[in-house]
């Protein structure tokens, strides 16, 4: 058995604790130019150096020879257009004044060269960092929206051409070296063919057992930008996958698919992330090559959560033998603490290679200062699934165990989705959408996070909110009938047995107590 580290959506920000720093707008009273109370970073800021510097030396510390490291996109801060705009002087000078129209231009154009430049800095810079902190470990990454400007926006090369010069030329000439004589630099010459082409490739792991497809999910999402109409298959990357995913089935391999945006819908506006016809296509390729995929890795939530299909239904994520694992965030941006995953990675009874758990590390406290921690371990918090782990590891069929598990006993929170919502924001108190160690999550709150965890697409999403909305008005329905038959019951027995009052007293505490085990029992960790 072996290991890996999964870091997300770091967001990395050298520019924090200058006029330059990204400040996020759901926290008005946040200033992220300002470091003296705040070294490390904090909630509505990206991630200083010092705060990747304080994972990546903890992550060491837990995790001392991971096999590799993954990164699941956004290496880079948010608002890189937005430097042009700030009050420094590295960005006013080479003619970038801080003029309105180099302001507009830099912030508008739909391929800015010079913000598309420090986008790649900053991700060759943040993959040093962690190639530095692990000397001679592969990093293995996925491009996220972040990671081009402006955001969403990737210019693709015609077909079959490589665009060595362009948008994707940067990105590869920063990330294919290092400064640093220990620290291998994450792409190579060998990948520049699918890399040029579409910002995609991929890496043989676990003694080549394991191939990991790193996809650039930017071309299938919903905000992706300049696309032609009806493009089937952008940059040639589903032709590529199916392709590997053939080869491995071939050859016996097993193989780890792993992108930025997830094929599904997002936990806070549960918008759908990925245009359909895209979402139809990744799903029908997994479907055929399901005995070969034993991952799914995505991010861009900035939470840890998971998808999973339970019904091959229009709209619904297909019941594959893997679930979609999303990975929290190193960033602190949106109100959650920093965290990172370590990986299992292993054969299971019978001999085939699977992801077997998951430990989770986060920071401990909201200000950051009071280093970092073990949240919790996968098998250990979804007890309900452990057997099944034990001989699948991480399998759909666990994740849908769990899935029951989270579903009311009636008008009750099921404790397994209690913890689940509190680990989202790993270890943060309370967003407001449900989410946190400290949320409240009411009945309709509940319904829509299950109808999340199982929706591809919108469609699907909406039908399984009006399929609980009705199975919630027609379980009303049922028990105002028995209601209704009940009270017309004991009415009856009063009138024949109005003189019997003890045995009367006797059929009504009856009644209470049948109701009070209905109404007060929580079926805890068990799945009826």
């Amino acid at each position: 058995m072996s290991y890996f580290l999964w870091l997300s959506d770091t967001h990395y920000d050298p520019y924090y604790g200058t006029n330059c720093a990204f400040s996020s707008g759901y926290y008005g009273g946040v200033f992220c130019n300002d470091t003296t109370d705040w070294p490390f970073g904090q909630h509505g800021c990206d991630s200083p150096a010092a705060l990747v510097k304080d994972a990546l030396d903890f992550a060491r510390e837990v995790a001392t020879q991971p096999e590799f490291v993954v990164v699941s996109g956004d290496l880079v801060r948010h608002g890189v257009d937005k430097l042009f705009a700030c009050d420094d002087e590295e960005f006013r000078e080479g003619g970038e004044g801080h003029d309105d129209a180099s302001v507009i231009e830099a912030a508008h154009a739909d391929f800015h060269p010079k913000a598309m430049e420090k986008a790649a800095e900053v991700a060759g810079g943040l993959i040093e960092m962690i190639a530095t902190a692990f000397p001679e470990t592969e990093v293995i990454l996925s491009l996220g929206n972040n990671d081009v400007v402006p955001d969403y926006y990737l210019e693709l090369p015609e077909d079959g051409e490589q665009d060595a010069g362009g948008m994707l030329g940067l990105l590869h000439g920063s990330l294919n070296t290092t400064n640093s004589t220990s620290a291998k630099p994450a792409l190579d010459h060998n990948d520049r063919p699918t890399f040029l082409r579409g910002g995609y490739y991929l890496r043989e792991v676990h003694g080549d057992r394991v191939v990991i497809l790193c996809l650039n999910t930017i071309l299938y999402s919903s905000n992706f930008l300049p696309q032609p109409e009806h493009v089937e298959d952008p940059g040639s990357q589903f032709d590529w996958m199916e392709k590997i995913l053939a080869s491995c089935q071939k050859e016996g391999k097993k193989a780890i698919l792993m992108g930025h945006i997830p094929p599904s819908l997002g936990s806070f506006r549960h918008s759908q992330l990925w245009k359909e016809m895209y979402i139809h296509k990744y799903y029908e390729i997994v479907s055929q090559y399901d005995n070969v995929v034993i991952g799914q890795l995505f991010g861009h939530l900035h939470s840890s959560e998971f998808r999973i299909g339970t019904a091959g239904v229009d709209g619904m994520i297909p019941p594959l033998s893997t679930p979609i694992l999303l990975g929290p965030s190193i960033t602190p941006l949106h109100g959650n603490n920093p965290a990172f995953h370590v990986v299992k990675l292993g054969d299971v009874p019978g001999g085939d290679t699977r992801l077997l758990d998951i430990d989770t590390y986060s920071v401990v406290s909201n200000d950051f200062t009071k280093g970092w921690a073990k949240l919790h371990t996968f098998s250990e918090t979804y007890t309900v699934a452990s057997s099944i782990m034990e001989k699948e590891g991480l399998s759909g069929d666990a994740f849908r165990a769990i899935l029951k598990s989270m579903k009311d006993t009636l008008t009750l929170e099921s404790s397994f989705l209690k913890r689940y919502r509190s680990y989202m924001l790993s270890g943060a108190g309370d967003d407001g959408l449900g989410r946190g160690m400290k949320s409240e999550c009411n009945r309709s709150c509940r319904i829509r996070s299950l109808c999340t965890m199982e929706a591809a697409t919108s469609f699907g999403y909406e039908s399984c909110l009006s399929a609980e909305t009705m199975s919630d008005g027609g379980g009303a329905m049922v028990l105002g009938a028995a209601a209704g038959g009940v009270i017309c019951f004991f009415g009856l027995v009063a009138v024949i047995l109005r003189r019997r009052r003890r045995q009367r007293q006797e059929c009504y505490s009856a009644a209470v107590s049948v109701d009070e085990e209905v109404m007060g029992k929580d079926d805890e960790d068990e799945i009826t």
